[in-house]
């Protein structure tokens, strides 16, 4: 019984060493990555505070701290959280005083229109959402958040061609959901 119990305080220490090595290996990359997704570093720090805790769930999957395995499996963490946040974030809509005070009735839409053109958004949104998790990032990174192929190819870790082909993907399966949708079932 004794041995048991030494074997499990053995586990709890080589555990919280793996994660102190992953931590202090990690932490300026995967805030690097999660600052160049949200441009924003309040955001960023709770993506890696939240890509933290998913590590330390996920422990087990770390054979060794310092490896490219280790390495890709956390930026996957941090990137798709900090994508997560991003989405989030762009779902509310954030208008300031200023803009408010320049908004005049002539450059307004009328209500009807309005309604129209959120629906449609809304629509478009949720088309967007139902794509593969690949062809999503892309279409995010790409135009929601104004990132080069280049860029995108840097944060995703995948050549240039196939941020490409991705966003040719994702366009195409975009246009058939429009289709398929405005047919009706």
């Amino acid at each position: 019984m004794f041995g048991f119990r030494g074997k499990e305080k053995n586990k709890q220490q080589a555990d919280r060493e793996k994660f102190e090595q992953v931590y202090t290996t990690y932490r300026q990359l995967m805030y690097y990555v999660a600052n160049s997704i949200l441009h924003d570093t309040e955001a960023a720090e709770d993506a890696v505070q939240q890509a933290f805790i998913r590590i330390f769930q996920h422990l087990d999957q770390i054979s060794q701290p310092e490896c490219p395995q280790t390495k890709s499996f956390v930026v996957i963490i941090v990137r798709n959280i900090a994508i997560n946040l991003y989405n989030s974030r762009k779902r509310r809509v954030v208008v300031s005083f200023d803009e408010l005070e320049d908004w005049t009735a002539d450059e307004a839409l009328s209500p009807m229109a309005q309604t129209e053109e959120k629906d449609d958004c809304q629509r478009l949104i949720g088309l967007i959402e139902s794509l593969p998790e690949n062809y999503r990032a892309v279409l995010l990174l790409r135009y929601a958040q104004g990132y080069s192929t280049k860029e995108v190819s840097e944060i995703l870790e995948i050549s240039e061609e196939n941020v490409k082909k991705r966003i040719q993907r994702a366009r195409s399966k975009l246009e058939q959901l429009l289709e398929k949708e405005e047919v009706g079932p």
